[in-house]
């Protein structure tokens, strides 16, 4: 959703205020990092987890901008009444509300975006905490460390290139800097179109992934096989994976239909940038095509960083059941969670 967002910020015309949420403590409905674009009309992209809380946050961000300012709001969800209005969830949720007045540094992060590069942005608060007439400073950074639009301290740079590489957000209270490390549109290529990856597909379309589906087999990848916002391609596996815009927000499903074409398809694969990539297969595939992939003089770290075999541990065996376990595992990547870091799903 970011980057729908930063792209309507970029393209748009109309006044605009930001609703980002910085930092959270307890359970809340959305991450730090998650964004909601506000119009004088309401609501235009995105959510921070609706109710009274968003419905607070909306009322801000149209004051913000009749004032052209910003300003910052702590939404409690620590409702006790199940039939109260008040949200139960328990947390705190601390938010900023920011108006839109110089889109340059946007125009920069979504034109890198679309080139398939991270940036960090970073949000300074300027004037006294919750005091009216608040401004907010924008400085980015690239995957390096280089600035690209304003400077910064050295210790907020140096957290930031943390915040970038671990792509988690971060608030520093004391210096009032929020850490936003924006990545590429996040981009599923599904190699394997059969029972399996029709079952991803369809499930992954509604999870913010720009999808692609690949086969060798015409019948495999035909348009109507899946949802219309999947691409689909046909060809050798090879010839797809050299073809795909690889980046490091790539995930990419191995689900081909024999060992052969998931290990033409793994060895393609691993020559490539990704945020995650895994394969189908029992226990004993996973570990003779890791033995294979060693005597091919593939790097230990690369095929350590093979999900194999695919998905979470659920005892998953329809293909729907096995697109939610290999979703569950993406997610909990996309999530930084533990979850992602430990596949065993007994398959084929």
């Amino acid at each position: 959703m970011s980057f729908e967002i930063i792209k309507a910020v970029s393209e748009g015309n109309e006044e605009m205020a930001l609703v980002t949420v910085m930092h959270v403590r307890g359970s809340v409905p959305r991450h730090a990092g998650a964004k909601m674009l506000v119009g004088r009309s309401g609501v235009l992209l995105g959510t921070v987890g609706g109710g009274k809380g968003e419905a607070r946050a909306i009322a801000v961000a149209r004051e913000c901008i009749d004032r052209k300012t910003a300003d910052t709001l702590t939404l409690e969800f620590g409702g006790t009444e199940v039939e109260a209005p008040d949200m139960i969830c328990g947390g705190t949720c601390h938010i900023l509300v920011e108006y839109l007045a110089d889109r340059t540094p946007y125009r920069l992060v979504h034109t890198r975006l679309l080139r398939g590069e991270r940036t960090l942005m970073t949000k300074t608060l300027q004037g006294a905490a919750g005091a009216a007439g608040q401004e907010v400073g924008v400085a980015l950074l690239d995957e390096t460390g280089s600035p690209l639009h304003n400077a910064m301290p050295a210790a907020v740079r140096r957290a930031g290139v943390s915040s970038l590489y671990s792509g988690r957000p971060v608030f520093l209270e004391e210096e009032r800097v929020f850490l936003d490390p924006v990545f590429p549109e996040e981009k599923l290529l599904i190699l394997g179109g059969g029972y399996v990856g029709q079952a991803v597909a369809f499930q992954a379309s509604r999870l913010d992934f720009k999808i692609t589906i690949g086969d060798d087999r015409q019948e495999f990848s035909t348009a109507d096989r899946f949802p219309s916002t999947v691409e689909t391609l046909c060809g050798s596996y090879t010839e797809i994976v050299q073809k795909f815009p690889f980046d490091s927000a790539t995930y990419v499903v191995m689900v081909t239909r024999g060992h052969l074409t998931d290990l033409e398809c793994v060895r393609a694969v691993l020559g490539r940038t990704y945020r995650y990539a895994g394969f189908i297969g029992s226990e004993r595939k996973a570990k003779l095509l890791r033995e294979q992939l060693r005597r091919d003089g593939f790097l230990q770290e690369k095929i350590d960083s093979l999900h194999a075999p695919i998905g979470l541990a659920i005892k998953a065996e329809t293909p729907a059941e096995l697109a939610v376990a290999i979703l569950g595992e993406m997610i909990a990547v996309r999530r930084h969670a533990d979850g992602g870091t430990d596949a065993a799903v007994p398959q084929k």
